[in-house]
Parts: structure tokens; sequence; C-alpha cells
């Protein structure tokens, strides 16, 4: 796995993304601040500043007949258009905040120019797999507009709520990706591990007397620092982006809000205001919200599966070679333990206020979908009463 060639790749989607500002260089194998990607960012940022100043244009038509349908559905645009606001300078700050980190764990990530391997195709995969998403929604609404483009001030409208939760999800790639690419350096760390040990292990009990003055630790020395390094830069990495973390998904959960609220509201009354392909076109626009939140989602829980699954499996390998204390150099017992207590450390079991595991996550998905739930339903219901409050105030009159 070429680390250098997957760092690259992730610069370039993040810079086009609009979350980072700096450039991968990879003879020193870090990020500098990238004076292009400032202007980028700079042209972005009058891009979203014109998009946003659209949500108070009083002529909008779009505006105001949203409004009139859904004083609760224009309330969450408007919630979804503050949340981006801060979403946008927030992802600003936290690009060049966490830079710092991010070199810090590079350092124990050392360049590899080797053949191109399953876990870099899974990385990339990890990576543009929300963009595969992106691009078949957009060419089937693409198709059934008949490739026509929307009215520009429509457009806006929509830039203003899209644009800084797409440049804030790249936190989310960025974390994925170093996860994956930690993972893959805990798993070499765990082979020369279990070599170094298995290499003084000594066939002949007899023999293991002159074995302890023997042997040497170095290796082990060593590998152990690399562990710590490690673990160290990963928590500290870790710490940089969990803000920028749960501000995302504090517009998903907005985002599945408003989702299932027009879907509930369209099954029911609004699917009269459209036609065939206009019906069409609601379906897919609505179905894309819940697939790049799900790709998201995904997509952080199979990298975390995987970096528990690695930690687990190195101190079960390492458990499994102390067991054998008959044949295993005393010398070298307390190494092997103290590279074990470094695995059980609470940064690679993701502890502290934000716990991305696998746990922590499904719960606060499970948690987002039902407070939705119950949003829409005490909402639809409430609807529904006064309906009936109406129909039965104007039979008494009648």
């Amino acid at each position: 796995m070429n680390t250098s060639r997957i760092l690259r790749t992730t610069n370039v989607v993040l810079l086009l993304m609009g979350y980072q500002r700096h450039w991968f260089e990879k003879t020193s194998h870090r990020f500098r601040l990238s004076l292009p990607s400032v202007v980028y960012i700079f042209v972005l940022g009058v891009v979203y500043t014109a998009c946003f100043s659209q949500h108070f244009d009083k002529s909008s038509s779009t505006l105001k007949v949203l409004k009139d349908i859904s004083p609760f559905l224009f309330g969450l645009i408007r919630v979804q258009l503050a949340l981006g606001a801060k979403a946008f300078a927030y992802a600003i700050y936290s690009s060049v905040k966490s830079v710092g980190a991010i070199n810090s764990l590079l350092k124990a990530l050392p360049s590899r120019n080797s053949q191109f391997t399953q876990d870099e195709a899974s990385a990339y995969l990890l990576l543009t797999s929300t963009f595969g998403i992106l691009f078949c929604f957009a060419a089937y609404i693409a198709y059934e507009m008949k490739f026509e483009l929307p009215p520009l001030p429509d457009a806006m409208l929509g830039m203003a709520l899209l644009l800084p939760h797409f440049i804030l999800a790249g936190s989310v790639r960025l974390y994925t990706v170093l996860s994956w690419l930690s993972r893959g350096q805990l798993k070499e760390l765990k082979k020369n591990a279990e070599e170094e040990l298995r290499a003084n292990l000594t066939k002949d009990p007899g023999n293991i007397a002159s074995a302890i003055f023997t042997v040497s630790t170095e290796g082990l020395e060593n590998l152990k620092t690399k562990l710590e390094i490690l673990e160290a830069n990963f928590c500290i990495f870790a710490q940089s982006l969990k803000h920028s973390m749960l501000f995302l998904f504090a517009m998903h959960a907005n985002c599945l809000l408003g989702g299932f609220y027009t879907l509930t509201y369209y099954w029911n009354t609004w699917y009269v205001l459209f036609e065939d392909r206009k019906r069409r076109i609601f379906y897919a626009a609505n179905a894309s919200i819940y697939a790049f939140i799900a790709s998201d989602y995904i997509c952080l829980m199979v990298v975390l599966f995987m970096m528990e699954n690695e930690r687990r499996n190195f101190i079960e390998a390492i458990d499994l070679l102390l067991a054998q204390r008959k044949l295993f150099s005393k010398k070298l017992r307390p190494i092997a333990k103290d590279l074990r207590g470094v695995l059980k450390k609470k940064c690679f079991k993701f502890g502290g206020p934000f716990q991305p595991n696998i746990i922590y996550v499904s719960l606060m998905v499970c948690l987002q979908i039902i407070i939705v739930t119950l949003i829409v339903t005490v909402h639809y219901l409430e609807d529904e009463i006064s309906l009936l409050k109406e129909e039965f105030s104007s039979t008494d009159d009648n």
C-alpha cells in the first residue's frame, strides 16, 4: 500500500470539496499551506455568500410558496441555513487547526513505494463512495429534467444548503482515510511483533537459562516506540476532528428530519402538486438525502470495525505468545506486556467525550431516527387534529 499516493489523492479530493487549504508534499511527507488553495476557498466563500443572501430575497417565489405550504419545513430550511453558515466558518478553522495533528500522525505512517494492493483500493473506495452516489443521483435527476438547468435563483437556494454540508463532510473523509492508514500501520506492527516474538522463542526448555542472556530486546523496544507514537498521534488527530464530525452529525439530523417530513406529507397531500416526471425527481432527490448520510455512516463504521478488529487481533496474538511461559524469555515478557498495554489505551479504544466506535455511532443513528420519527409524527397528528376541528366547526355552522 502506497501511503503517499493515497494521501495525495485524498488531498486533491479535499481541495475540490473546499475542506482543505493545504497541499501534500511527497518529499517531506507533510501538508503545507498552499496559496492557490486559499484563493480557491476565497472564491468559494464569495459564491456561498451570494447563494446565502438569496434566501433573504423577499421577491423569491419559491420561498413564498414554501412558506405558505409548510411553515415547519420553511423553518427547518432556516435552521439548516444557520447550521451551514456556522459549518462553513468552522470548516475553515478546523482545517487550519488540525493540520498540525495530521502532520504528526503522518510521521507514524511511513511512505511505501509498494505495489497497488487491496487495502489501497479500499482506501480509494472509502474516499470516493459518496461521490459515486452523488454522480448517480445527479445523472438520473438531470435525465428526468431533460438536462435543462433549473432557474439560477432556485439553484442558488439549493447551493446555499448543500455547499457547507459538502465541505464539512471532508472531515469524515479525512478521518476515515487516516484511520484506514493507521489500521494498516497497526497491522504491519502486529506482523513485525509476531515475527520478533516468535524469533525469540526457544525450542529447548533446557536452554532457557542461556537464551535469557543472548536474546536481544532492541527490535521489540523499537516496535513499542512506534506503537506508542502511533497511539499518541492518532489520539491527537481524532480529538482535532471530533467537533467537526459532531457538527456534521447535527446537520445530518436536520437533513433527516426535513427529508422524512417532506416524504410523509408528500404521500398524504403534496403529491397532487406534482406531475409524473416531477414526482420521480422528488423521489430521487429525497432518496439522495438518505443515501448520502448512510454512505458517511457506513464508511465510518466499516473503518472503526476494521481498526478495532485489528487491535483485538494484535492483543490476542501477544496473549497467545505470552501463554507459552516455558518457551518465552522472561526478558521479553515485560516488553510484550507493555505492547499490550499500549493497545488497551483509551485512544485505540476510541475513548473520550466523543467515542466514534460501532456501538456509539449505531446508538447515535438510532437516536436520530427515533427523534425524527417522533417530531414528524407529532407534527402530522397536530395537523390532522386541526383539520378535524375545522371540519367539525364547518359542520356545526351548517
